[in-house]
């Protein structure tokens, strides 16, 4: 059997079933970064960890404070003592699993890592793709994700009893995600959910799918294909930060869908009668935030704190120039490079809470 090394692309083994079951799988004397909340929340995920011996046991607070280089230090302190066929489990939301990836690549240049998302915006999204990244502050904003690595997890545990658990606002947040992938690269599923919404499991595994099928053709986004999967995050990364992230990053994806529908638009990309029918089926399914919470948060914003922002994106060109992802069509979407002139063209809708 080939053996992959650490961190190159493979697909991961989705396993679906109760935490309990799956932990008995789980190597001894493995590294666990447990989200505070659900450790709280499932007593049953440490006792599961505690009867596999496992080296340490991190707790960490789920949210933009654990990608934090002082999270990460604590992490990697633990895990100092781990052998390079050592594995890393990674139990908690996407925060919990950007600041494990990043822990599971440097130590010992690269250990098995496995996640366990226990929210659906991870299921869908974060648990999968290799990416992992920790946050910078930059003239008192934090800048999302400008440090990280590419290392995939071995497998990614689905278990429905964390599902369970979750609010309204979060079950949200993870479908929006999921919307997100189905508008942009799939036009028949986007059909079928906007007669019918799916069943979780269901709307996952979609999910899960979509995004392997384009990082198996860009696994470390060294062709651009993968940049597809941005759709809604540039100005929902902005939209997060003038916030001070008390906007969740689901939300924020779905506020920056429909600016970056309006963008299309405006230069001509997007065609009114498409971006009218993303928009009013992402009312419908998942349930977007309206456009006042998009004129709420910019109101606190000023126009060079968000240049400055768009400046630091990492999807940026080269020059500087703002990469964004428009759709030309349900299901379909393309990169294209936009100048200041366009977005702030649009900063008076914007801030009043109108389609421009």
């Amino acid at each position: 059997m080939i053996q992959f090394p650490p961190g190159t692309y493979r697909h991961a083994t989705d396993r679906w079933g109760s935490f309990k079951r799956q932990c008995a799988t789980l190597p001894e004397g493995a590294l666990a970064v447990v989200d505070r909340t659900v450790a709280r929340l499932h007593p049953q995920v440490i006792k599961s960890l505690e009867a596999r011996k496992p080296r340490a046991i991190i707790q960490l607070t789920g949210g933009e404070s654990a990608k934090s280089f002082k999270a990460l230090e604590q992490v990697l302190v633990a895990g100092l003592s781990m052998p390079r066929s050592g594995t890393l489990i990674a139990i908690g939301g996407g925060t919990i699993g950007d600041v494990s990836t990043v822990a599971a690549h440097l130590l010992k240049r690269g250990v098995r890592l496995v996640q366990v998302p226990t929210t659906l915006l991870a299921a869908v999204d974060s648990s999968l793709g290799g990416k992992g990244a920790v946050d910078i502050t930059v003239r008192g904003r934090v800048v999302k994700n400008p440090v990280g690595v590419f290392h995939y997890a071995e497998e990614a545990w689905l278990c429905p009893e964390f599902f369970a658990s979750l609010s309204d606002t979060q079950l949200r947040e993870g479908s929006l995600e999921a919307w997100k992938m189905v508008a942009s690269l799939d036009e028949e599923l986007f059909l079928s959910y906007s007669r019918r919404a799916p069943a979780l499991e269901r709307m996952v595994k979609d999910a899960r799918r979509l995004k392997e099928s384009v990082c198996a053709q860009d696994p470390y986004e060294l062709q651009g294909l993968r940049r597809v999967l941005n759709f809604g995050h540039t100005f929902g990364h902005v939209l997060e930060s003038v916030s001070r992230f008390q906007l969740s990053h689901g939300d924020a994806v779905g506020l920056g869908m429909l600016c970056a529908l309006d963008v299309g638009r405006a230069m001509g990309i997007t065609p009114d009668e498409v971006a009218w029918q993303v928009e009013d089926a992402l009312h419908q399914g998942p349930g977007v935030l309206g456009r006042e919470r998009t004129a709420d948060l910019l109101a606190r914003a000023k126009l060079k704190d968000v240049s400055a922002l768009l400046s630091a994106d990492k999807k940026a060109g080269s020059a500087g120039e703002l990469r964004m992802i428009l759709i030309t069509d349900v299901g379909k979407a393309v990169v294209r490079d936009v100048s200041e002139d366009v977005w702030r063209a649009l900063w008076p809708a914007w801030t009043q809470g109108v389609r421009p």
